[in-house]
């Protein structure tokens, strides 16, 4: 009972950290964007051209250039990191005697998502690639999808192959796509 509890703690303080990391990196990036895409409050077409209207960000310093160079290759790897510890948790409370047969299989239902999740993933950021672009990056959640693609600004044409990709690949609908231009 007391590995239960102790996984529990485990669980739920990596399920903060892990709100909290998300909020941080969103209030950082793309805030308005995200709580729109959720609000609804505006029409997919307005709201696309709002996303695409980011401002540029010059880089004065070497050392922020090679940050940028690095960022799709860092994203990764954090979101790798983050990934394997959802599924550590998620592995040791299936093969726990002591879970619940519900919690279980909640956690089963879990992990194949995750794990569907990153073959959808991996398919749109190498369609996008094939289709163009230097680079990419998909992280899907349970209703949206986001994209990050290195660009200063991006064409209404570009963004609709982008949004068409993705809702092919993922299954969800345009509204919940939301591309968010890297500066180059």
């Amino acid at each position: 009972m007391t590995a239960i509890i102790i996984r529990l703690k485990t669980l739920l303080i990596f399920g903060a950290v892990l709100v909290v990391l998300s909020f941080v990196w969103l209030g950082a990036t793309q805030w308005e964007a995200f709580i729109a895409l959720f609000a609804d409050e505006k029409p997919a077409a307005v709201e696309m051209e709002r996303r695409l209207s980011v401002p540029v960000v010059t880089v004065g310093a070497a050392q922020e250039k090679v940050s940028k160079d690095n960022f799709f290759s860092e994203f990764r790897i954090e979101r790798e990191r983050t990934r394997s510890g959802q599924i550590e948790i998620l592995r040791e409370i299936v093969n726990n005697p002591n879970s619940s047969e519900q919690l279980r299989q909640e956690a089963q239902h879990k992990l194949i998502a995750i794990s569907d999740n990153l073959d959808k993933e991996s398919k749109i950021e190498n369609m996008l690639v094939a289709k163009g672009f230097k680079d990419a990056i998909a992280v899907i959640q349970e209703k949206a999808v986001m994209v990050i693609v290195p660009s200063d600004s991006l064409l209404p044409e570009e963004a609709a192959r982008i949004a068409d990709i993705v809702t092919k690949m993922s299954g969800v609908s345009m509204e919940n796509v939301t591309i968010v231009p890297k500066a180059l």
